[in-house]
């Protein structure tokens, strides 16, 4: 496996002193505050990708049960 070297910063393209990250360190501080909205926004959403597949093992729901239309008190009270 090749080993990379990285010369300058892939975000603001200043020298790097550290050869093994892709980005300086001011760079990666604001790149992950960035990037933490939608990081706390998956954790907090209380879904896993995995778990999602449970909902419906046999795959799309039927037709003619609509479990998420107007008439379900669950959706009313969101609105």
């Amino acid at each position: 496996m090749a080993n990379i070297i990285h010369l300058r910063c892939r975000h603001c393209g200043e020298p790097l002193e550290n050869r093994e990250s892709a980005y300086c360190p001011p760079c990666n501080i604001y790149l992950a505050y960035r990037a933490m909205p939608f990081l706390l926004g998956l954790m907090l959403t209380g879904h896993l990708a995995t778990d999602l597949g449970r909902l419906h093992p046999d795959g799309l729901p039927a037709a003619g049960i609509d479990t998420a239309a107007y008439e379900d008190d669950a959706v009313l009270i969101w609105e």
